[in-house]
């Protein structure tokens, strides 16, 4: 939902694409004072207001996002500052999930071997779910696991995935003082 807009002169509002009529543009950026020091904040056409700094818009989900990460498919939603915690909380509960189940089918297996006293590809062949479970949770904890570690590394250095891969493409280094710009 848009804020209402102001008709132009001509009786034409030219708005069909969501976005600000050109005779109504804002500056594209604008200096704020905050605690002392000036910030500069870009102005969004499609939300028609001044993103805060780390603030992205997101196309898929036609917003902006305050300290923007990334957007999920898996969770469906954009991942940004309101819901950052609960997204890593539910990648490393995965990864915790993953090594649990691989964990005790192998115990499973070592107490089939136990009580039968044979060995440990007989206990293996007894029960092949859990067979399957071990290669599909070995193969998924590479890659929840991997994506834990990148994320605690992106929180432990204050980074978002969008600023890292921005600054991964981009020509130019990226320093301190464009964080207030991004």
């Amino acid at each position: 939902m848009h804020p209402p807009e102001p008709e132009s002169l001509d009786g034409n509002n030219d708005t069909g694409n969501g976005q600000t009529p050109q005779q109504l543009r804002l500056p594209r950026t604008k200096d704020v004072y905050v605690n002392g020091v000036v910030v500069k904040v870009k102005y969004c056409d499609t939300c028609m207001l001044y993103r805060p700094p780390r603030c992205s818009h997101c196309s898929i989900c036609n917003n902006c996002v305050e300290r923007f990460d990334h957007h999920c498919p898996w969770v469906g939603q954009c991942i940004g500052l309101r819901n950052y915690r609960f997204f890593y909380m539910f990648v490393f509960s995965t990864t915790l999930l993953c090594l649990y189940v691989f964990g005790f089918c192998w115990v499973y297996i070592i107490k089939i071997r136990d009580a039968e006293g044979s060995s440990i590809w007989r206990a293996m062949l007894k029960t092949p779910a859990s067979m399957v479970l071990i290669i599909y949770c070995f193969i998924c904890v590479w890659f929840v696991g991997g994506l834990s570690v990148f994320h605690f590394y992106l929180m432990s250095t204050n980074q978002t995935t969008f600023w890292r891969s921005s600054a991964l493409l981009s020509p130019l280094p990226r320093t301190i003082s464009e964080l207030g710009s991004q």
